[in-house]
């Protein structure tokens, strides 16, 4: 009866379109002993990146029915936020972070692909930015991998560098609490010849929780906002919105942490208070 089962489910992998293996993200965690990116050629074709539909604010708790909110002398008023209000809230804060940063003509795709651009060239690549009007990719829990056609490159290159935002915003532990830059990404190279995966990595700048590692690099405390309302100033009130600068860093700190996978780097050194 086991070795039934056993046939049965080898079977049923066999036939499954993304097979039992590629359940399993393909993702480094660590930076490599060696570099991974490898060739005659000396040139890479990187993806443009897409802009964002939106700039996401992500709050990552609300008041809840047994949550206190503001407290006043002498008692604590609670402030229940039901599902709803709580999805309403954020997609209010999402809409006018969004709006907000298109206001100042920032594009985060571009500004990622300029920056990841020229890391890569500082390491003796060339870079030939490679366009495509379909950025389909699998949905796999970051274990992307690039559905459409592959353009063509003016020259031999080495590898396709596709990088995909997962997130790009503002995160809150709570509404009132201060909000921080937050880029996500997901980093595919690519075979040129048989289009199979050579490496991957998820890198996270910023976020609520300061994290140092290979894959994730904290914000700088200069770039976190209190005030909501601040985040989402206009040209009126100062030289460069606050958000924009945030995201400006996001993308330098991404693109560091690229080439740290791309080439071995060593990950810096914290620099001791």
């Amino acid at each position: 009866m086991m070795q039934r089962m056993m046939k049965g489910l080898l079977v049923a992998c066999a036939l499954t379109v993304a097979g039992c293996a590629s359940d399993k993200p393909n993702v480094s965690y660590e930076v490599p002993q060696q570099k991974v990116l490898n060739g005659t050629h000396k040139r890479v074709a990187l993806f443009t990146l897409d802009e964002p539909a939106v700039y996401d604010v992500r709050i990552y708790r609300y008041p809840g029915p047994d949550t206190p909110g503001i407290t006043l002398p002498g008692r604590i008023v609670g402030t229940t936020v039901t599902a709803a209000g709580r999805q309403a809230d954020t997609a209010s804060r999402t809409l006018q972070l969004t709006q907000a940063i298109k206001e100042w003509n920032f594009n985060i795709g571009r500004q990622l692909t300029d920056d990841v651009k020229k890391r890569i060239e500082a390491n003796g690549y060339a870079v030939e930015e490679v366009h495509t009007s379909d950025h389909r990719h699998t949905t796999a829990y970051r274990n992307h991998k690039y559905l459409g056609t592959y353009p063509a490159v003016s020259q031999p290159v080495d590898a396709y560098l596709h990088v995909y935002i997962e997130f790009a915003g503002y995160t809150a532990p709570t509404p009132s609490e201060p909000y921080t830059p937050t880029l996500e990404v997901f980093m595919d190279l690519v075979d040129p010849q048989t289009k199979a995966r050579e490496y991957a990595a998820s890198l996270v700048y910023g976020g609520p929780v300061p994290v140092s590692d290979a894959n994730n690099t904290p914000s700088d405390p200069k770039y976190t906002v209190r005030d909501f309302a601040w985040l989402c100033a206009g040209p009126e009130a100062c030289e460069e919105n606050p958000a924009v600068k945030g995201l400006r860093a996001a993308s330098e700190g991404v693109a560091q942490m690229v080439e740290r996978h791309l080439f071995a780097k060593a990950q810096p050194r914290a620099v001791a208070p």
